[in-house]
């Protein structure tokens, strides 16, 4: 039996998500319903026909690796964000179910019994632990921490020492970060793979929450894949920037065509196609992606500068690192030896407010991971909640 530890995040969500009547930990921008997008459309028309033609869809496999027109949608999303010298094309990329998928299925084709891998910490669980079981030891797996004292921008020079003490096959990062709704812009991002490249190894960028960039006042960094690196991955999917996490559709992308031969290799042992329906819905959002992200802007925006004045104002209690990306971040509880793990269980129990306590993180105590693209009324009628919390324990 394969041993792996228990996925803390997914499965705390999962324990008290039906429990609750706010929900401050949904990390995905509002999830839209395919009505809604199509009055997002301007031309009605179109949108109609649109609907005519999924419900006349033949329920079939389809397109076992994905139809040309999802394909073709991607392609365009990473080439007009990026306008890059070489533009990505259909056969770099690899449909998946969902970016867990993605990630997944990247690192099965990838690392290799005793490979050490290099992850940034923190970072979306499954990144370290899928690397670790896939090289036999958690041991293998070597964090690179980030300090809320640096901002969580990352320490290069700490990223060389560990490359030359480990020799890793693989290095694992994401932006925007979660937890911490962090970007590291395009100047962090070209040192990185310059770094990588130097010591020819693999890196791959989740960047699911890529591209809500809604607070970046420098230039925007561009996908993984984009810097000139051949051994660079960019796992993403319709789940968090694109309000669709139920469709469960996700991608890789990469230039490297051996490694997409060896994504193929493995894809058909723990997959054999996305659904039809999935893959025409995905192609119809892709192809109107700026209307769906536009809006995800509004939500975080506007959640943002509500969880601002809270801080602002909760004398001390609360301070964070104010996401410049993503949908997520992950505020410091000021208050000596909380147990936030605690805090949020009884959050749920007794306040019906869900947010997700920062030892899910790699232990990371004293921290809340607030998702702030959900629905506002979510999160001011959650802030409503926690303060009362506070009141309730005599901290404020």
């Amino acid at each position: 039996m394969v041993k792996q530890e228990k996925f803390a995040v997914e499965q705390f969500m999962d324990k008290y998500e039906t429990k609750i009547d706010y929900n401050m930990a949904e990390t995905c921008t509002a999830s839209i319903s395919f009505n809604e997008l199509f009055a997002l459309i301007p031309d009605q028309k179109l949108a109609k026909s649109i609907s005519d033609d999924i419900l006349n869809t033949c329920l079939t496999y389809g397109h076992i690796r994905g139809s040309p027109e999802l394909k073709s949608a991607i392609a365009n999303v990473y080439n007009e964000l990026d306008d890059p010298e070489h533009k990505i094309v259909p056969n770099d990329i690899v449909i998946t179910n969902g970016a867990i998928g993605a990630n997944f299925l990247t690192l099965y084709s990838l690392v290799d019994k005793d490979d050490k891998v290099i992850v940034v910490d923190p970072t979306y669980q499954q990144l370290a632990s899928v690397s670790g079981m896939f090289s036999g030891n958690r041991g293998n797996v070597i964090p690179w921490h980030l300090k809320y004292e640096d901002g969580y921008l990352p320490n290069l020079e700490e990223l060389e020492g560990l490359i030359k003490t480990h020799s890793p096959k693989l290095l694992v990062i994401n932006n925007p970060n979660n937890p911490t709704g962090v970007v590291w812009g395009d100047d962090i991002m070209k040192q990185i793979v310059e770094l990588v490249k130097k010591y020819d190894i693999y890196v791959l960028c989740d960047e699911v929450y890529r591209p809500l960039y809604h607070s970046i006042d420098a230039k925007q960094p561009k996908s993984i894949v984009n810097y000139g690196y051949n051994k660079t991955i960019s796992t993403c999917s319709t789940s968090k920037a694109f309000s669709l996490a139920g469709l469960r559709l996700g991608w890789i992308v990469t230039r490297d065509q051996e490694i997409i031969e060896e994504l193929y290799a493995k894809r058909d042992y723990n997959m054999i196609s996305i659904s039809t329906i999935d893959d025409k819905l995905a192609t119809i959002a892709l192809e109107n992606y700026k209307v769906i992200v536009k809006r995800g802007y509004e939500i975080c925006l506007k959640n943002l500068e509500i969880l601002q004045q809270y801080i602002n104002q909760s004398r001390g209690i609360f301070s964070w690192v104010k996401p410049k990306g993503g949908s997520t971040c992950f505020i410091k509880v000021n208050i000596d030896n909380i147990d936030t793990y605690e805090m949020c269980v009884e959050l749920v129990e007794k306040y019906k407010t869900l947010i997700v306590p920062g030892e899910v993180f790699d232990n990371r105590k004293g921290y809340l991971r607030v998702g702030f693209g959900n629905k506002t009324e979510d999160i001011v009628d959650g802030l409503k909640r926690l303060t009362l919390y506070l009141k309730d324990k005599g901290y404020a």
